[in-house]
């Protein structure tokens, strides 16, 4: 897990999903070699929500990356932000 690719306050929660793809992995494994194919299958599913929600983070802080970069283009060619947020 690279850290920056999620915002700071969502450090934490991206950490916890992290490490459950990793157990979920490990159970999935576990479940296939018992060939308990339905255990195997509900682990990949919970492996499959924790990751996607990796994915949900993790598009934030690139959005989040991308308008940090407009306001700064637009700073950088005069345009005020908090005055036209307050418009708005």
């Amino acid at each position: 897990m690279n850290r920056s690719d999620f915002l700071e306050k969502d450090i934490p929660m991206a950490t916890v999903h992290y490490k459950i793809c990793k157990l979920c992995l490990l159970r999935a494994r576990k479940a296939l070699k018992q060939g308990n194919l339905e255990l195997a299958e509900k682990r990949m599913e919970d492996f499959n929500r924790s990751l996607n929600e990796l994915k949900r983070l993790k598009a934030k802080k690139e959005q989040y990356d991308r308008m940090k970069a407009l306001v700064k283009e637009l700073n950088n060619q005069g345009v005020n932000i908090e005055k036209v947020a307050r418009i708005i």
